[in-house]
C-alpha cells in the first residue's frame, strides 16, 4: 500500500520540480545571470580575446563536434531507427512511449523559452549559429532525454553489467558532453545547461512514473 501511494505521488513530484526550475528561469530572465555564470561562460575564453577559445584552435571545432551530437537532425534519424527496432521487436507500447517522452521534451522545451523569455548571453561571441531564446538549453534537454531513455530502455536487456553500466556511461557523458559544448561556445549560459539536465531528469522521472502506474508495458525492455 505504501508503495502504491509513493507510486502515485512520484509524477506529481516531478512536475512540481518541472516547475520549480521554469520558475528560476523566469527569475533569471528577469534578474539576470546567476553569480556562477559570468566566470564559468569566461573561463572556456582566451582571456586577451573572449571572442575565441582559450587553448589550441582545433578546440573550438571539437566543441562544435560535440554540439552536433544534440542536434534535432541527427537524434531524429537516430531516434528514428530506434522506433524502427522497436516496433520490428513487436514493442510497440515501447516504441510510443519513447516516442511520446523525446517529442513532449521538444514542446517542453519551446514553451519554456517562450514563457521564461531569457536572452542569449552577450558576454562572449557565440560561436554557433544561433536562432531562439537562451533558457532552456533545447541541446541539452533533448539530447539529455534520448540518451537517457535509449539507456534506460536498453541498459536492461543486456545480460552483463558491466555492459549495462558501460551503456549508462556513454549515455552520460554524451549528455554531459553535449550540453558544456553549448557553454564553450557562448550560446548558453552555464545555468541554462544545469537546469536543462534538471529538467531532463524530472521530465523522465514523470513519464517513467506515469508508466509504472499505469503503461507498465511499455517498460518491458526494462523487465
Amino acid at each position: 500500500m505504501g508503495d502504491d501511494r509513493n507510486r502515485n505521488r512520484n509524477h506529481w513530484l516531478a512536475l512540481v520540480l518541472v516547475l520549480g526550475v521554469a520558475s528560476c528561469g523566469v527569475v533569471l530572465a528577469r534578474f539576470g545571470p546567476a553569480g556562477f555564470d559570468p566566470p564559468l561562460l569566461l573561463w572556456f575564453r582566451d582571456s586577451a580575446d573572449t571572442g575565441r577559445i582559450a587553448g589550441p584552435a582545433w578546440l573550438t571545432e571539437f566543441w562544435l563536434a560535440l554540439t552536433r551530437l544534440g542536434d534535432t537532425g541527427p537524434r531524429l534519424l537516430v531516434a528514428s531507427l530506434l522506433l524502427l527496432a522497436l516496433l520490428r521487436w513487436r514493442r510497440w507500447q515501447s516504441a510510443l512511449f519513447s516516442a511520446g517522452i523525446l517529442l513532449s521534451g521538444i514542446l517542453l522545451s519551446e514553451l519554456l523559452k517562450v514563457v521564461v523569455g531569457r536572452a542569449r548571453p552577450q558576454l562572449v561571441t557565440p560561436l554557433d549559429a544561433v536562432g531562439s531564446l537562451s533558457f532552456p538549453s533545447g541541446h541539452a534537454l533533448n539530447s539529455s532525454l534520448f540518451y537517457l531513455t535509449v539507456a534506460l530502455l536498453l541498459a536492461p536487456v543486456l545480460k552483463q553489467r558491466g555492459a549495462r553500466w558501460a551503456l549508462y556511461a556513454v549515455a552520460v557523458g554524451l549528455t554531459l558532453a553535449t550540453g558544456v559544448s553549448r557553454i564553450a561556445l557562448g550560446v548558453h549560459w552555464p545555468s541554462d545547461v544545469l537546469a536543462s539536465w534538471i529538467l531532463a531528469a524530472a521530465w523522465l522521472w514523470f513519464w517513467f512514473a506515469l508508466a509504472h502506474r499505469f503503461w507498465p508495458k511499455a517498460l518491458v525492455l526494462s523487465r
